[in-house]
């Protein structure tokens, strides 16, 4: 397990990346915005649970206090559906097997729109990919996700 630094409000907030020989899976959440640092440690995965925290203007005409809005949308908060989908631009490759979307918000999120934000950008991506080629799903909240064998 290989565990590398993120940027959230919180003391020494980690992501990991997990490998065993070839294969090698990743767990990255409450990340308030990804940098190349990031992306050095995503890339060659099997399988990742990314986080898809909300929708940007679903978070800012919805109820929460406006400090709460702008923590969230900090660099220091919450990844956007929109900035999931950029991040995954710069890690999909070929072999890449299964992206779960995780840590959706129950207030500002949906899972449907988190997956169809999440492959919207990577249809609109410049790299010669488009989310049809990727095995995309939401993590669930209340029940196991599915099994996943890379």
């Amino acid at each position: 397990m290989k565990p590398f630094s993120i940027d959230h409000d919180a003391a020494n907030p980690v992501a990991y990346r997990i490998q065993n020989g070839r294969r090698s899976v990743a767990v990255a959440t409450d990340m308030g915005h990804f940098d190349q640092y990031i992306i050095e440690h995503l890339q060659g995965l099997d399988a990742l649970l990314l986080e898809s925290n909300h929708d940007v203007r679903m978070l800012e005409t919805g109820p929460y206090p406006y400090y709460l809005k702008r923590r969230i949308l900090s660099d220091h908060g919450h990844l956007s559906n929109d900035n999931a989908g950029r991040l995954l631009n710069y890690i999909l490759h070929d072999n890449i097997k299964h992206i779960f979307l995780g840590h959706l918000s129950k207030e500002n999120n949906f899972e449907e729109l988190a997956c169809e934000t999440v492959k919207l950008e990577i249809d609109q991506g410049d790299h010669g990919y488009k989310a049809r080629d990727f095995s995309i799903s939401v993590a669930r909240r209340d029940m196991m996700s599915e099994i996943v064998t890379v």
